[in-house]
């Protein structure tokens, strides 16, 4: 019985060196495309539902705005395409976006920050973009 234990051992240990060699040897890269391409999936499933938009900071105080960007019944969605698809009943409009990282979204040609985990947080995304004193911030969300 004391061969069997010491050779479970072994092996567990030798089971536990392959997984830390296999964990350590992944690039930095590679670790930001899988968070990347997650939170990719997580943005691309379902239906968004309501889309508001503010922009704040502008010493113009006229442009300084909040506005609902979609009339209930509308939906938005991010397809694989690299285009995300403003639908109403059966017409669609389509815009580009991109992902370079998990935290960074090119939306409509404009860069914008994700403030959120993405990974964790699938009902709302909050895109913020940072121009001098200029802020826009754009919420997305899953329900009205």
């Amino acid at each position: 019985m004391s061969i069997f234990k010491m050779t479970f051992k072994n092996w567990m240990f030798l089971l536990v060196g392959v997984i830390t060699i296999g964990i350590v040897s992944c690039s930095k890269e590679t670790i930001d495309n899988v968070g990347r391409d997650t939170a990719l999936n997580v943005i691309r499933t379902g239906n968004w539902e309501r889309w508001t938009k503010t922009v704040s900071g502008n010493p113009v105080g006229e442009l300084n705005v909040t506005q609902e960007m979609m009339v209930q019944g509308e939906t938005l969605n991010f397809d694989k395409d690299g285009a995300w698809h403003k639908k109403l009943d059966k017409s669609a409009v389509a815009y580009d976006y991109s992902m370079p990282d998990s935290k960074t979204m090119i939306f409509d040609g404009v860069e914008y920050q994700i403030q959120e985990n993405i990974v964790s947080t699938v009902s709302k995304l909050t895109l913020v973009n940072q121009e001098g004193a200029v802020k826009t911030t754009m919420v997305f969300k899953r329900n009205w």
